[in-house]
C-alpha cells in the first residue's frame, strides 16, 4: 500500500493524540495537579504576539536542509485545549521526506488547562516505554514515539521525521532539535 503525505500527518497527529488523551484521563482521575512551580498560568488576555508558532522554530528551508529534500508541502493545525500548534513539511514527490514540527505552550493554552507543558512532557518520559534519554538538547530530551521530545524553557517542543528504530532519522531529529531549541531561545531574548 503506497502511503501518503496525509497519512505521515496522521500518524503524527493521532500519536499526539493519544498524549492528550493521556492527560485528559489523569485530569479525570481526580488529579489535582496544579501548573508546574515557576510556571504562571497565562491568562485568556495573552497577546496573539506571546504565542510562538512552529515555523519559528524551524523555517521550510531549515527543514529541507535537515531532511537533505524539498519539501514543498507545508500543513499547519493545532490543537487548542492543550496549547499545541504544528508545522508539517512534506514532499510531493517522496512520501518518506517530510519533517514536522509540535510546539505545546502556556501562552497558547485555555485558562482553564491545567496541566502545564512540562506537565505533557514528563507524561511522555513516565508513560512510554520506548522513550530514550538524549543529552545535549535543551533542558531534557527522550526518543519517544513518534520522534525527538525536548523540554526548554517551559516549552515542549516535537520533531518528527519518520521512523525512530532509522539511525538516519535519530540524526536527523537531533538536528531538528538543536535548529529548534536554538531558534527558542534567540525568540526568548
Amino acid at each position: 500500500m503506497k502511503r501518503t503525505s496525509s497519512d505521515s500527518v496522521a500518524l503524527v497527529v493521532v500519536a499526539l493524540l493519544m498524549v492528550v488523551f493521556l492527560m485528559s484521563s489523569v485530569t479525570a482521575c481526580g488529579s489535582d495537579a496544579a501548573p508546574s512551580e515557576g510556571q504562571d498560568h497565562v491568562s485568556s488576555n495573552a497577546k496573539p504576539a506571546d504565542v510562538i508558532e512552529p515555523s519559528q522554530l524551524v523555517s521550510q528551508d531549515e527543514a529541507e536542509s535537515i531532511v537533505g529534500h524539498a519539501l514543498d508541502t507545508v500543513e499547519d493545525s493545532k490543537e487548542e485545549r492543550v496549547g499545541l500548534k504544528q508545522r508539517f513539511y512534506g514532499s510531493s514527490d517522496d512520501l518518506e521526506a517530510f519533517l514536522q514540527v509540535s510546539l505545546t505552550q502556556q501562552a497558547a493554552m485555555p485558562p482553564e488547562q491545567t496541566q502545564t507543558p512540562e506537565d505533557l512532557y514528563r507524561a511522555i518520559t513516565e508513560n512510554f516505554d520506548d522513550a530514550v534519554k538524549v543529552e545535549g538538547i535543551g533542558e531534557e530530551a527522550c526518543f519517544a514515539t513518534p520522534g525527538l521530545h525536548i523540554l526548554e524553557k517551559g516549552y515542549y517542543i516535537l520533531v518528527a521525521v519518520g521512523n525512530l528504530s532509522v539511525e538516519a532519522n535519530r540524526e536527523k531529529l537531533k538536528e531538528g532539535g538543536r535548529v529548534a531549541v536554538g531558534n527558542l531561545r534567540t525568540l526568548l531574548e
